[in-house]
This record gives structure tokens, sequence and C-alpha cells, in this order.
């Protein structure tokens, strides 16, 4: 890292919105709350949402409780570009152009300390998280126009803290360079819908991991994952090697949580899950873990409904844009697009982008694609 005493850190962008509190609402609002729920927790109707790409859901990392919340303000930060690029502004040649970076090429983020939801007391344990962030390895996945998947393996970013005792907002600067600030907005696996606080709210690291995991699929309502895969996820490939201490230390916990966090008003979703076997064995660890998302009753807000508008409209988009769809015929289609078949809708898209790039035999892209969607649909739900 350069030295800090040569490095320009008072460029930086705007603020990162610090999170809600129970005061900013005013008095009155309490609810009838169980299992020893902290009462200063923000109601699911106020909760700020995120959209969030796949890339950074599914992004291996072995952070703390803390870092991860510091994750999730640089995914904050990240929203209006997110916007722009879901909203098909013109971005190219780069999605982040120079006036957006310092004179190194990196974007700068300042991030200040009580935005973390941190007691100033413990902020000398936040230095020395934002020191670690710098030092501990992350893979993210991407997958090339070509189909093709790939883990970039690096670190999220280099950490510049002031040491001016006397600075009374005490913060610190994030930079992170161009091309991970590109994955970080990647859209290219898809993205869902995140709650900033409801992260803040977690009490456990692979809590917050698994809610943002199945916040994924939450539309769907279930999904699957190999045991590995999963604990290579969370970086838990050598960690509780005995599937009971697995399930009493990261899975019951987690489960535990988010229900009674659902329950109370907190959060959106919640989970319960079912081990697979595959070779007929009766124990020990699974091949695979199915997990079933369920929704709180009655919560589903017009935000919700809003994140499904704006699948909707990317989807037309790209209808458009890449298979010569007619507006009103990309519209029209894209009103079959609902929460559950979203996810396989779109993966067919970009499978259509490749298969269409390389055989030359078919010559009216929009008639063929909108057959294949015809029975896409078709086949999913009978529309």
């Amino acid at each position: 890292m350069a030295d800090e005493n040569t490095v320009n850190i008072t460029k930086v962008p705007r603020k990162a919105r610090a999170p809600k509190r129970s005061s900013d609402y005013g008095k009155g609002k309490k609810r009838d709350v169980k299992r020893n729920i902290p009462t200063d927790l923000i109601p699911i109707e106020e909760e700020t949402w995120l959209l969030q790409p796949i890339a950074v859901t599914m992004m291996r990392h072995d952070y703390s409780l803390i870092q991860i919340r510091i994750l999730v303000t640089i995914v904050e930060y990240m929203q209006t570009k997110l916007h722009k690029i879901l909203n098909k502004d013109k971005m190219e040649p780069e999605i982040f152009s120079d006036v957006e970076l310092d004179i190194d090429g990196r974007l700068e983020i300042k991030t200040m300390f009580k935005t973390l939801g941190v007691d100033p007391n413990h902020y000398p344990q936040l230095r020395q998280s934002l020191k670690m962030l710098a030092a501990i390895p992350v893979e993210i996945p991407y997958k090339t126009v070509d189909g093709r998947s790939y883990l970039k393996v690096t670190n999220l970013c280099d950490v510049y803290i002031p040491e001016d005792a006397g600075v009374y907002e005490k913060y610190a600067v994030l930079k992170i360079d161009r091309t991970v600030a590109k994955r970080l907005v990647s859209l290219d696996l898809g993205y869902h819908k995140l709650g900033k606080q409801i992260v803040f709210a977690c009490r456990n690291r692979y809590t917050q991991r698994i809610y943002m995991f199945i916040g994924s699929w939450l539309d769907k309502g279930t999904t699957r994952i190999k045991t590995a895969e999963f604990r290579k996820m969370l970086r838990l490939e050598t960690n509780y090697k005995k599937f009971s201490d697995f399930t009493r230390r990261v899975l019951e916990p987690a489960k535990e949580e988010l229900q009674s966090l659902a329950e109370n008003g907190f959060c959106d979703c919640y989970f319960d899950y079912e081990k697979r076997y595959n070779q007929g064995q009766r124990g020990g660890e699974p091949d695979e873990l199915v997990f079933h998302i369920h929704r709180p009753k009655g919560r589903l807000n017009q935000q919700l409904k809003d994140v499904s508008e704006m699948q909707r409209g990317q989807f037309a988009d790209m209808l458009v844009r890449y298979f010569g769809f007619d507006q009103s015929v990309a519209k029209k289609m894209s009103e079959r697009v609902t929460p559950t078949n979203y996810e396989e809708a779109v993966t067919k898209l970009l499978d259509l982008r490749v298969r269409l790039r390389n055989d030359l035999t078919i010559h009216d892209r929009a008639a063929y694609t909108y057959r294949v969607l015809d029975n896409l649909f078709r086949d999913v739900q009978g529309q």
C-alpha cells in the first residue's frame, strides 16, 4: 500500500447514507416482541431496499459481521450506477469514467464510522476490521459473453484511515480497483433485492450470508446447492467437519434468527432446509442442501413490487436491444415475466445470445426468440 501521507484522501464521493434508527421515526410504533428481539430495529415497511448483483452475493470470503456491513455500504454506494445499468443509460466504453476515479484509476468511497452501527467505544475494533478488509482474499464469480464461468481472486479494496486524533468525524476511505468495481456492479449473473437494515440487524455473520443467499432465490421459493459449494461460499471448507457441528453452529442459528426477525416484522424472508443424500447414505455430510424460502404472511409491500417492474423493464429492453423485438411486442412479452420465472427467463436469454451469435442459420432472431420464450412461459406456468 502506498504511503498514506502521500495519498490524497480528501477527494471523496458523496457520503454513504447512515442507516435509519428507530428514533428517526418518532415514538409510539411498538410491536409485540418475541424471542428477545431488540426494540430498536427497522420495521420491514421502512426498510432500505438495495439492488445487489448475484456476483456480490456469491462472492467467497471470510468476512466478519462488521466487514459484511462494510460490503453492504459499498453496494449501497453503487445503487445509482446499478440503476443506470438497469435503465440502459449509455455507459460505454467504461462503466466508471475517469472523472469518477482517483489519480491512480481507483474508485474512492468515504465510509463514515457512524454509518456502520458500531458503538463509538468499539471504534478501535472497527479500525482493525477495516485494516483486515484490505488483506482478506475474495473470489468473485463472473461469466464471459461466450458463457464461460470464472472466479476472480483478489482483495476487495485498499483502506486509508486518517491518523489525526483530532478528526471529529471518524471515517475511512476505501479504494477499489476499477476492474473490481466493475464486478461489483456486474449484472451478468442477475440481481436481487437486499434489505440493508436486515443485514445490519443480524447478530451472526452466517445469518447475514445466508440471508443474502436465500434472498437471491426468494422469488422461486426454493433452491438447492451442493453442500461442498455452500461451505466454499461461507469459507467453511475445513471448519465444523462434522456436519452435526456445521448444523449446530451455522444453519440452525441462522434459521432461528431470520425466522425470529421475520415473525416480528423486521425481515422479508426466512427458511428451513432439508438434507439430500444421493448415494443412499443415512447420515453424515449430505450431498446437497435444499432451502425452502418463506415470506412472512401479509408483508409484500409496494417496494417489492417495484423491483419486479424494474425486472420486467430490463427484460423488455434486452429483447429490443439484442433480439430485434418491436417495443410493443417486447413489452407484451415482458408482462409474462413473474417473480417465479424471472431467473429462468433471463438465463434463457443469455443462452440465446450466445447461440444466435454462433448459429448463422437462424435468420429471424426475433421470431426464433419469441417461440423459445413462448414455450418457456407455457411450460413453466401454462401462460
